[in-house]
């Protein structure tokens, strides 16, 4: 093999080097990082792409006149990718600086003018010949406006960066240690590119474009890129941790604002009650309460709120602490969600809503006195009898309408009665088949059941719910509270 092919074999495969590697920087830019094409760092990697591409074709082109048009076509390509990749490198380390133009007239007399009118000069250069020419050989030849504008506007750009990075790391070091670490990313790139075309240039010898451009950059991009997008993982890994540990410190406060059925009312022992949440989310857009009014009235509350995850759980509490606190004055259930929903409706910017169920029994005479403000219908059954949805009318969900008025329904019961209320996220989990839970087969479970109320009875629910779901994910909040008396 002679020392031509030697070389020409070499020339191929640090071009395919180059282009892959460059290529799978851009991949792993796009799919690791979630990161889009118009991303500056991405676009320097489709321009550094392109350029090492089109450098290993030029190789064979230069210097034969058969190939004309492809010869202008990769000295095209390389302005075009020279200009495009670093003027890009500046705009994004302009960025990571955090240097605004001051107008954006001035953004684009330096950024995109200058591109504009490479790639204008460009299309007009196999006439004028003002960028490059082909001699009688077939070869490339620059022309005044590569070698004086062109070049002089690259190396503006690359320097750019290069000045602002002595600048953070001289001048302003203890100041700012991300953009210390940036400024050290690319001063160390920029050694990376002149170290290798000086081993290239002046040790090897070598002389042609794609070894003065493409290896540098597609080695000092690689570099670059690796250690830009690891500080940024590392920066976003570290504000997922700080999001998850405030969720889980939010979801503990959640739980805790909710009362406790051991021990609940130690005066009142034929009231058995359990309740129980399971959120979609670390914390959930649904409550329950239960609560003594004075000595002989007790409140059960239950509301589901519109959307899931931190919205709807700071919308939650605002709910659950007004409704508690009209509960307080003693007022009819119905009077309590009217007030309540005229002032939800006065202050909510996020036009949110609550459906929600509330119940104060008289201990005395155990007439439960309720108000339904669009929830689901409650699950009741009398000692003996099956379940039933107590299906009376009821009102617009809370912070729907400001003049809407409640109405109130009662109910006697009796030693032995059994009351579930829960929200819809129990009637309307799925299986992996889409089928849902529902209302007949809910029934049907609270049918069967060995026991009403208390713990024992709504884990049966649960083990159930669970059985038929399997492993479909859950998507709605579910909660479940249940009265009965003996």
């Amino acid at each position: 093999m002679t020392y031509e092919e030697i070389a020409d074999t070499l020339f191929v495969e640090i071009s395919v080097f180059t282009t892959l590697l460059t290529a799978f920087m851009l991949y792993n830019n796009i799919v690791l990082y979630k990161m889009s094409f118009k991303d500056k760092l991405s676009i320097m990697l489709v321009s550094a792409t392109v350029l090492s591409a089109f450098d290993g074709i030029w190789h064979f082109v230069d210097g034969n006149l058969t190939y004309k048009i492809l010869n202008y076509a990769c000295a095209y390509i390389f302005a075009i990718a020279m200009m495009l990749g670093s003027s890009m490198f500046t705009r994004f380390s302009l960025n990571q600086f955090e240097i605004k133009m001051s107008s954006k007239k001035l953004h684009h007399a330096l950024f995109i003018a200058p591109t504009v009118l490479t790639v204008i000069l460009c299309l007009t250069t196999p006439w004028t010949g003002l960028v490059y020419s082909i001699d009688e050989h077939g070869e490339i030849q620059y022309g005044i406006i590569f070698d004086y504008c062109l070049v002089p506007i690259a190396f503006m750009y690359a320097g750019s960066p290069l000045l602002q990075s002595f600048y953070y790391l001289i001048r302003r070091r203890k100041s700012n240690a991300e953009k210390k670490f940036y400024g050290q990313c690319i001063l160390i790139t920029s050694l990376l590119i002149a170290g290798i075309e000086f081993i290239q240039l002046f040790v090897l010898d070598l002389d042609e474009n794609y070894l003065e451009t493409s290896l540098s950059t597609a080695i000092a991009l690689t570099f670059f890129t690796t250690n830009v997008n690891t500080n940024r993982f590392v920066k976003n890994r570290e504000k997922i941790v700080a999001v998850e540990t405030d969720l889980n410190l939010a979801a503990n406060i959640q739980t805790g604002s909710l009362p406790s059925a051991e021990g609940a009312f130690v005066n009142h022992p034929d009231v058995n009650i359990y309740a129980t949440m399971d959120t979609a989310k670390e914390v959930g857009g649904v409550f329950y309460d239960f609560f003594e009014i004075d000595g002989t009235h007790i409140a059960f509350v239950i509301a589901d709120i519109s959307g899931k995850g931190v919205p709807a759980a700071l919308f939650s509490m605002t709910v659950k602490t007004m409704i508690k606190d009209h509960a307080s004055m003693k007022l009819s259930t119905a009077q309590i969600f009217t007030d309540v929903n005229r002032i939800l409706c006065e202050s909510n910017p996020e036009e949110m809503f609550a459906t929600a169920w509330i119940g104060i029994l008289d201990t005395k005479t155990r007439i439960m006195k309720f108000t339904n403000a669009g929830h689901n219908a409650p699950c009741f059954a009398r000692k003996g009898e099956n379940f039933e949805f107590l299906k009376n009318k009821h009102g617009l969900f809370l912070a729907g309408m400001d003049d809407t008025q409640y109405k109130e329904s009662e109910i006697q019961l009796q030693n032995g009665d059994s009351l579930l209320i829960y929200t819809d996220g129990l009637t309307e989990a799925h299986n992996g088949s889409g089928e849902l839970y529902g209302e007949e087969r809910l029934l049907k479970k609270l049918n069967s059941a060995d026991v009403r109320g208390g713990k024992a009875f709504l884990t049966q629910i649960k083990e159930d719910l669970q059985a038929f779901v399997g492993d479909a994910e859950q998507f709605d909040d579910i909660t479940m509270l249940s009265i009965s008396l003996r």
